[in-house]
């Protein structure tokens, strides 16, 4: 097997999310470098079909693959158990460049995540919260607990502009990588906005659903955020 690491992004990258075998299967691997930069697998939305999806994964071999098996109260499409999710993981490890763990399933499942970044795959600690955005000391929490996570993740639900100001001031003030979003009627908005204070991984959809309430079509948000200019002071 040959030695890999796991490179930090420098730049923002836009992440496209499939939540089905159906939708993997419909991706062209060759277009799909002009559309994102990384390609999210819900393994949540594919279990019990493990051996299709090894089938489709073949043909993304020179592409970069986020897995993701994500728990049902954080919006996991069906419920399963950290043990289950952990196998799930374990079966893409080969082929991962991430892995997207919730903060609050990292001591159920520790040792399959100690495993599988041991073969070089990156570590996203993530915290989602559908109802609001919570305090800016409770963001930097959340950050400092992640201490183990190559990159932090933060999607929570944007009520007001208010939260705006609360979000970017999280981003600003870490030096570590950082990925942040909003969710809801705001979400869109603060996509590009955070993006552009240098949030790292930048969610979109493939395909014609949204994968959380917020989204934009993926090809979309890459041409917007590459319009951008980015804001690393002030």
């Amino acid at each position: 097997m040959t030695e890999r690491t796991v490179i930090i992004p420098e730049k923002p990258l836009v992440v496209g999310s499939v939540v089905s075998l159906n939708q993997l299967a419909c991706l062209q691997p060759i277009e799909l470098s002009q559309q994102c930069d990384l390609l999210e697998v819900r393994l949540d939305g594919m279990a019990g079909h493990e051996e299709a999806l090894m089938i489709e994964l073949d043909r993304f071999t020179d592409f970069p693959l986020l897995f993701t098996a994500r728990a049902a109260n954080e919006g996991g499409l069906i419920a399963m158990s950290s043990e289950d999710r952990g196998k799930l993981l374990l079966s893409v490890a080969e082929r991962a460049s991430w892995i997207d763990v919730e903060l609050a399933s990292y001591e159920k499942m520790e040792s399959v995540i100690h495993e599988i970044r041991s073969q070089g795959v990156g570590l996203i600690l993530s915290y989602h919260n559908f109802d609001d955005t919570p305090e800016e000391f409770a963001l930097q929490r959340t950050v400092d607990l992640s201490e183990e996570a190559d990159i932090v993740k933060l999607a929570v639900m944007h009520n007001n502009v208010d939260d705006f100001a609360r979000c970017i001031r999280v981003l600003k003030r870490n030096n570590r990588p950082v990925s942040l979003m909003g969710m809801g009627k705001l979400g869109a908005v603060s996509r590009l906005l955070y993006a552009q204070h240098g949030s790292v991984l930048n969610y979109g959809y493939l395909g014609d659903v949204p994968t959380a309430p917020g989204q934009w079509p993926v090809q979309i948000l890459k041409d917007a955020i590459a319009a951008l200019d980015p804001i690393i002071s002030g």
